[in-house]
This record gives structure tokens, sequence and C-alpha cells, in this order.
């Protein structure tokens, strides 16, 4: 028996729609199909929701994906890198590490996920994850690199910022002729808690590098010393 003015769908997305949301989604759709639209700006197709990105010099961009992957798109041929890293849960954030940290010429990037971790991989070589840092109990929401020295931030939904320390040569990462498929562990150096009642949205350091800055759904902005890890006072700011 079927309830009168219902949507009857076998399409997943239709559940729970109404009428007007129906209507929405088919001119949405309608105009992702419009070829003219198609073209405009050169788009680059990911296959997958981008929840962020971030360039690797003038020609790379490393992606963040819903679909639990990490990718990288070649803005010259516009197409991504069949290969790729793989999370178990949406990728919320990545961060390229600055231009002297290499691997065999490589930039080094970082994704972050809903799987509590964040993955260090190469940036030419994708489909292998050199280190994985661990140590939050939640979602991890944000990331940034240090853009000098190998140093990397943490925001997440247990609402602790953590720093880490990567090798200071990013060789250390693996070794050569090394084919063990499981990456190094590596644990954060600083835990900042304490601070934010709520979880940690976004990260940011100032052009200097010299202080980190943070903001969640507290609805506050802290700075703290971006080596340290300390509390900067608003006097210093």
């Amino acid at each position: 028996m079927s309830i009168p003015g219902a949507n009857i769908s076998s399409d997943r997305r239709n559940f729970f729609m109404s009428s007007a949301q129906l209507e929405a989604l088919e001119k949405k759709e309608a105009l992702e199909k419009d070829p003219l639209r198609q073209r405009i700006g050169s788009p680059i197709r990911a296959g997958g929701r981008i929840l962020r990105f971030e360039m690797s010099g003038s020609s790379k961009a490393v992606l963040a994906l819903g679909s639990h992957q990490a990718k990288v798109a070649d803005l010259e041929t516009k197409e991504c890198k069949r290969s790729y890293v793989r999370h178990s849960g949406p990728v919320t954030s990545v961060a390229v590490m600055g231009e002297p940290y290499l691997l065999s010429g490589s930039r080094i990037a970082l994704s972050a996920a809903w799987d509590k971790t964040v993955k260090v991989w190469a940036v030419d070589n994708p489909e292998r994850v050199l280190a994985v840092l661990v140590g939050h109990s939640d979602f991890v929401k944000c990331v940034v690199a240090h853009p000098s020295l190998p140093l990397v931030y943490t925001g997440s939904a247990d609402k602790t910022i953590m720093m880490w320390r990567l090798p200071d040569n990013a060789g250390d990462l693996c070794s050569d002729g090394d084919t063990s498929e499981t990456p190094a562990e590596i644990s954060p150096f600083k835990i900042i808690k304490g601070s934010h009642t709520g979880q940690i949205y976004t990260l940011c350091l100032d052009p200097a590098a010299e202080t980190l800055y943070s903001a969640g759904s507290d609805a506050s902005i802290r700075a703290w010393g971006a080596l340290t890890g300390k509390a900067v006072e608003a006097s210093a700011l």
C-alpha cells in the first residue's frame, strides 16, 4: 500500500526527499550535464568531492577527497594521477612540506582524515605511504606543514592540537631498497589540550612561521609558539 503523495524511487539519492528537493536535484544535474558549463574554467575531474586542496609547485595540486582518497592533479595535463593514497574515512585536509624537504626530487605531502591518522607520502609516488602520524582519538580535521622545518601541526575533533617532527632528512623516511609494506608510525612530540573546548577546525601559521593559530567550534582563535607549542600572550602578538 502506497502513501498518497509519497515519492517512490529506486534511486537511493532520492530517499526521504521532498518534491522541491527532487526538483532542485534535477536542475543541478541538468547544469552539470550542460556541455558549455562543463568547459568553464578548464575543470579537472577528481572522481570525488574535493574537500580541500594544496598546491605543490606551480603545476600540481594535492587533493583531499570525501571518497576516502588523497590524489595528485596535474594542472597542465588536466588529469589526476591514477595512483592515490587511501584512507578509511573522508580525507579532510592536505598539506605539502616546504621545498627544502624533498625525497628524490619530490615534494612530501600529508593527508589527514576521519580515520584519526595523517599519512605522509611523496607527491610523485602517492601509492606508497612513507609514514603515518598516530595519536589523535577522533577525526583529524586539519593539517599544516612548516614552510622550512620538518614540523607538522594537526587539529582534531578530539579538541587537541598536536605537533609532529619528521626526520631532518626526507630520505630517512624510507631506506633505499626497502620493500616493507608497513610504513613507520610517528608519535607527536607536543600535545596542546585543555584550551579549546570544541573541535579544532582549522590551523594556520603566520607569514614568519613563528606563531601557529587555531580556531574551532568554541568560536575562539588561539595563538601558540610554532616551535614550542606554548600559548602566546596577547601582548606578544
